[in-house]
């Protein structure tokens, strides 16, 4: 977290960085969600630690929904959740019992999505590129990385990471550009009616729009 972050509501989204913070904050206008404080925890691996810091602020005795969302990244979905609701139990905040679900059991309701489907492996990058599935431009990007990919040394490829230049390479034929899906999300980028979007806005209503 940023060194004078405050806590200012009672609902509250923690996420991974800058990127994601941008993105929740361009869908939940979208759909409306309003009143919810995003923060930018700063790393999948600062969850643990920066939560009982979280926890110690002034306000955080007000919040009544506090939701987590990070990328599942090389493993499935189910090993970042479990690691979030260890982190959880450890400082006795209440536990979803499943990805995806909003535990409403005590007066502070709490909720985990794991990018990007709740279920295998990847990230928000992921999601986004749904949204451009069997478009004509999806077919642009593909002779690009198949032209570019052998050209690259060895070294660069064993840390390559084809999502995100996907991404990147979708932004590039969007005027003005941008460089992260976070910005495009503030540009109107993706497409938030897209069905691959249904799982992410259901979890964000039911956590800070329902009693």
């Amino acid at each position: 977290m940023e060194e004078n972050f405050r806590i200012i509501g009672s609902k509250l989204l923690a996420v991974e960085g800058k990127d994601e913070c941008q993105f929740f904050e361009a869908l939940l206008k979208f759909e409306k969600i309003g009143a919810v404080q995003i923060i930018d925890i700063g790393g999948k691996n600062k969850f643990r630690t920066e939560l009982p810091l979280l926890m110690n602020m002034e306000g955080f005795r007000n919040v009544i929904a506090l939701g987590f969302v990070r990328d599942a990244e090389e493993k499935m979905a189910v090993s970042a959740f479990q690691s979030i609701c260890d982190t959880l139990k450890k400082y006795n905040l209440p536990i979803p019992d499943s990805i995806n679900a909003i535990n409403n059991s005590s007066g502070l309701k709490t909720g985990i999505f794991i990018m990007p489907d709740n279920y295998g492996t990847g990230m928000l990058e992921n999601l986004c590129l749904k949204t451009i599935a069997g478009t004509p431009v999806e077919s642009c990007i593909n002779d690009f990385q198949t032209c570019f990919l052998p050209l690259m040394p060895p070294a660069e490829q064993e840390k390559f990471n084809e999502s995100k230049s996907r991404v990147l390479s979708y932004l590039a034929t969007r005027s003005p550009i941008v460089n992260s899906p976070g910005l495009a999300a503030l540009k109107g980028y993706w497409d938030f009616h897209h069905v691959c979007f249904e799982e992410i806005k259901k979890f964000l209503h039911q956590l800070f729009d329902r009693e």
